[in-house]
C-alpha cells in the first residue's frame, strides 16, 4: 500500500527539506548548549561534567524549544 509519509516515497525535495530541518535543528541545539553552559569546545566543559541525567534533561528542554 502507498504511503505518501514513507520516506521511501519522498520526492528528492521533500527528502532534502527534511534532510535541512534535520540538520538546522542539530547545529541550533548545539549552539544552545555552547551559549546556556558555557561549552568551550572542549571534551572538559562544563556539558561534559554533567551526569546522563542531567545531560537527557537538557536535550529534552531543547526539544521542547526548538
Amino acid at each position: 500500500m502507498y504511503n505518501p509519509n514513507n520516506p521511501s516515497n519522498w520526492s528528492w525535495s521533500k527528502a532534502f527539506d527534511e534532510m535541512n530541518k534535520t540538520v538546522n535543528k542539530d547545529e541550533l541545539t548545539q549552539q544552545c548548549i555552547n551559549h546556556v553552559l558555557d561549552y568551550p569546545g572542549e571534551a572538559n566543559g562544563v556539558f561534559m561534567s554533567l551526569n546522563k541525567t542531567q545531560q537527557d534533561d537538557v536535550y529534552e528542554l531543547l526539544n521542547k524549544i526548538l
